[in-house]
């Protein structure tokens, strides 16, 4: 009886936290929201006002709804909070660098986020649901922003700059990640409508992510797919049947026809990476503590172009040296971990974790500062959130 009345309690607990803290993510929305589109649809808040500043009440609202419970919270996201603490204060108090160098700003905004979606992803029950379709919105949104451009013999995607994410790559894996759940979320769901409907979402997210020609994405989709295989064809193989029809219809349809032509002309062309990563790695062992700054992120090639490392690791490495660079490995490897021994339970919020964490994982390998996207964010908070939780993520 006692313990009955333990459990009653409990879950009137989390159901109470879980609607304190709905404003919170309602408000973490609207900053997303804020940020991609709010110049071009010309709603820019109090002039100049950045979506920075507007996650500190967000911060503020999750405080006041978790009290005390927010120390769990802090302990959950103490390693990359203390990557990204770490990282500020050897740019500011060592290299003396400005709060608003590209490099260095993006850092505090992440900061905050990282508690923010702590608190969500741990207390809010079917917080990834509603993300992934608000991701998504927020994603075919950008697409008439979007125009197709010539350029070394294939068309690509270019984003119209006043979007918060206007780069392509950073487009694609904006799309890639709503691919890998799509596809996953259409072998969990039993109603045939709803796995239809998942599927169209998650071909549509595909081909956007074809339209910007990136590489990098098309790999993270593949590997995080390829790691989703283990548990999703346990389901049988009718689902997996109908996936392969809709995917060979559109093929024969021609759908893919100019994506085929456009990776297959990018697929050997160099875009100065590999020329910059040794020398990189030579400038980190050359000040291996504290790094050579946020203003200097990058090294001049062979050919006299100035390239930046493209990747996250290495980014941290020589921005800022050993220590950040140990904390940020460290929280992948968390957030591996936690989706691994969790990726066997049967609920199906768990068969997202492990994928999207290599899905992130991967795509921060092909990019600066990825890790810092809101879905990267919440790919690696959800296994760690897990832990806390007793709820269901689907």
């Amino acid at each position: 009886m006692h313990a009955l009345s333990s459990l009653s309690l409990a879950r009137a607990r989390s159901t109470n936290l879980s609607a304190a803290l709905a404003p919170a993510e309602y408000g973490y929305y609207f900053v997303i929201f804020y940020t991609v589109l709010g110049a071009p649809l010309g709603i820019i808040l109090l002039g100049s006002i950045g979506s920075g500043f507007l996650l500190i009440p967000v911060l503020a609202l999750c405080f006041l709804a978790l009290g005390s419970d927010i120390q769990d919270i802090l302990r959950a996201a103490w390693i990359p909070l203390a990557c990204g603490l770490t990282y500020l204060f050897i740019q500011i108090g060592v290299h003396g660098e400005s709060l608003y160098e590209p490099y260095v700003y993006p850092f505090g905004q992440w900061v905050i986020s990282l508690v923010i979606v702590q608190a969500l992803a741990t207390h809010r029950p079917h917080f990834l649901n509603r993300f992934l379709w608000f991701t998504l919105l927020i994603g075919l949104s950008m697409v008439p922003y979007m125009t197709q451009s010539q350029g070394g013999g294939y068309e690509r995607a270019l984003v119209n700059r006043e979007l918060g994410y206007s780069n392509p790559n950073a487009v694609a894996g904006w799309f890639g990640f709503c691919v890998v759940c799509m596809v996953i979320k259409g072998f969990i769901e039993t109603h045939p409508g709803s796995r239809l409907l998942a599927w169209a979402m998650a071909l549509i997210s595909f081909y956007v992510v074809t339209m910007t020609v990136s590489r990098g994405a098309i790999i993270a989709i593949v590997g995080a797919l390829l790691i989703a295989s283990k548990r999703l064809l346990k389901g049988g193989f009718v689902p997996l049947l109908v996936l392969a029809g809709l995917v060979s219809g559109l093929v024969e349809l021609g759908v893919f026809d100019q994506a085929v032509r456009s990776y297959s002309l990018r697929a050997g062309e160099e875009t100065g990476r590999f020329r910059v990563w040794p020398l990189l790695i030579d400038k980190f062992l050359s000040s291996p503590l504290v790094g050579s700054g946020a203003s200097h992120p990058g090294a001049i090639t062979s050919t006299g172009k100035y390239v930046t490392p493209h990747n996250s690791f290495l980014l941290f490495a020589v921005a800022s040296g050993i220590v950040p660079l140990v904390f940020f490995c460290a929280y992948l490897l968390r957030a591996g971990m936690a989706a691994f021994l969790i990726g066997g339970a049967e609920q199906g919020g768990t068969a997202f974790y492990l994928p999207l964490v290599v899905y992130a994982v991967l795509i921060t390998c092909a990019g600066n500062m990825d890790f810092m996207t809101p879905w990267a964010i919440v790919s690696l908070a959800l296994p760690l959130g897990r832990v806390l939780s007793t709820g269901d993520d689907d």
